[in-house]
């Protein structure tokens, strides 16, 4: 985990000298509820480059592009490569053959648990679409949309899938 940051930092810090302005955005939706995020903006301002880490009951990196599409710079379209979205594992969870209260109330509970925490991360490809209140690459609000298709990442499953999420950039 502590390699994970410590690459995303470099990797970030080792770009920034080809960018005019480096941000951070702070946000959360879902499936991810915690979403910090760096970037970086092109001569411009119309363009965007992004890495993130998403959390939530499961977490992940994602780097991305955006490309702003109108006059105003408040509507952009992109591309993103990592975490996509999380889903629920549906893992099935067994009564034990135990007549002992103490162990079938403690299976319960472990269930319960189990049941909580047994999303896991999709990994892939995908497209954005964000709403910047303030234009692209300005402070204030932003409102994106993630759709993408990615591989599971403990189960292996090939699926589609996405997120959203209001974030705030400083």
């Amino acid at each position: 985990m502590k390699i994970k940051i410590l690459l995303l930092t470099l990797s970030i810090a080792s770009c920034s000298t080809f960018a005019n302005d480096v941000s951070f955005s702070i946000g959360g939706g879902y499936p991810y509820l915690v979403i910090p995020e760096v970037s970086l903006s092109t001569n411009d301002d119309t363009q965007r480059w992004y890495a993130n880490y998403k959390l939530g009951l499961d977490d992940g990196f994602s780097a991305g592009f955006e490309q702003a599409v109108s006059d105003n710079k408040k509507h952009a379209f992109g591309a993103l490569v990592g975490a996509i979205g999380a889903r629920d594992t549906d893992q099935k969870c067994e009564s034990s053959t135990n007549d002992d209260i103490a162990s079938e109330f403690g299976n319960i509970i472990g269930c319960v648990i189990s049941g909580i925490f047994d999303e896991e991360t999709t990994n892939g490809v995908g497209l954005t679409y964000s709403y910047n209140f303030n234009g692209l690459n300005n402070s204030g609000f932003r409102l994106k949309l993630d759709i993408g298709y990615g591989k599971a990442s403990d189960s292996n499953e090939k699926r589609a899938d996405g997120g959203i999420s209001l974030s705030y950039e400083f």
